[in-house]
């Protein structure tokens, strides 16, 4: 199978679901930024998040957008976004070109492998962008947002490489969405 596309779009209001004929997965969820002193979700402003995942690429559906990102999906190449979860993290970045085969290198085969072991991980992906505001984007499907300010997920980000990869970054942005049927009124 080809590389799963990825077209995510961030809002600040209640987006029509976008449609594509040779959709995989369709799913709108809600959010906003994300505190990084709590690692909780910032709720106000409240914001709306689009996943349409396609076997090829598909037209813009970000019209309207805040920020939007047409991705490509790089490790796993084959694996869809779960039909459901709890919640979606999403960190975005751009990294210092000097050290890029190094940056996959240590995404691949360390950052991802010790989260996809995390209890209540259900996916956790890696994207590079054809379109968007950065050039790399992690996803990670969970099953309760709290995960990310868990104890395992302040070990999986301290490790000795994490810690030099983490000085060539830039531009990071950091959100958590949850589905709309659980968000608060």
């Amino acid at each position: 199978m080809t590389n799963l596309q990825l077209q995510l779009a961030i809002y600040d209001h209640a987006p029509a679901l976008p449609q594509a004929a040779e959709a995989v997965r369709r799913q709108v969820w809600i959010g906003g930024a994300t505190d990084r002193a709590t690692r909780t979700m910032i709720e106000e402003p409240r914001r709306w998040l689009t996943l349409l995942e396609t076997t090829a690429p598909v037209a813009d559906a970000s019209a309207g957008a805040l920020v939007s990102w047409d991705l490509e999906q790089i490790n796993p190449g084959d694996a869809p976004s779960p039909e459901s979860a709890g919640g979606i993290l999403i960190t975005a970045m751009d990294i210092d070109p000097a050290v890029e085969e190094e940056f996959a290198d240590w995404y691949n085969t360390e950052h991802i492998p010790i989260l996809s072991k995390l209890p209540g991980m259900i996916a956790a992906r890696r994207f590079r962008a054809r379109r968007g505001h950065t050039r790399y984007v992690a996803l990670y499907h969970v099953t309760d947002l709290g995960i990310y300010a868990k104890p395992s997920w302040f070990t999986a980000n301290e490790t000795p490489w994490m810690l030099r990869m983490r000085r060539f970054q830039r531009n990071r942005t950091y959100f958590m969405f949850r589905s709309p049927d659980e968000a608060p009124r």
